[in-house]
């Protein structure tokens, strides 16, 4: 696991050579989560005349939320997630158009229950998105996006309590395997 990650930011930073010659320098985003505290926070930077790359991540979030599907009232959910997002526009880079975006990355989960069960779950995130973006003249931005992610479990410690009810067995069950699953959001930029 933490072989992947070092993995992973090494990739990112051999990349960076390109902020010596981008036009614009940062496009601040958040992706905002009005439910829960799950709020996405990072930045993207233009490689390419059509094309961005980025680090979107979220850190330590306490709430109800599963890796997908309905949450448990009865589940307690520790919640990290880093992406390093790469973005095709075909309008250019930092144009209004459409764009497509595949996403790479390591999503965490540490699930407790009322009765004392657990379970920490490591997954690969694999994610193909289309979508449309607008920007502004004074650097504000917005993204509406939709696809498909594919999460592939690669550790996983679960302790199930021989009193646990079987709608959190169930639900643990469910949230620590391997998925396919859509997803859609809205992204908030700043570019600057």
């Amino acid at each position: 696991m933490k072989s992947f990650v070092r993995l992973l930011f090494c990739f990112y930073l051999m990349l960076q050579t390109s902020l010596c010659f981008s036009e614009d320098s940062i496009n601040l985003i958040v992706i905002p989560d009005l439910n829960n505290c799950h709020h996405h926070f990072g930045f993207e930077l233009p490689i390419l005349e059509n094309s961005t790359l980025g680090l979107l991540g979220s850190i330590k979030c306490k709430s109800d939320r599963p890796t997908y599907g309905d949450s448990n009232s009865k589940v307690n959910t520790a919640f990290s997630r880093i992406f390093i997002p790469w973005r095709y526009s075909f309008h250019g880079a930092f144009n209004d158009g459409y764009f497509i975006q595949t996403m790479v990355g390591v999503e965490n989960s540490e699930f407790t229950s009322e009765a004392g069960s657990s379970a920490d779950v490591t997954f690969i995130d694999l994610t193909l998105h289309g979508g449309y973006q607008w920007f502004w003249g004074n650097g504000f931005n917005v993204s509406a996006l939709a696809g498909v992610a594919y999460l592939k479990e690669i550790n996983l410690d679960k302790n199930i309590t021989q009193n646990e009810s079987s709608d959190v067995t169930e639900f643990l069950d469910k949230n620590t395997k391997s998925n396919v699953h859509i997803g859609i959001g809205v992204i908030f930029g700043w570019l600057f």
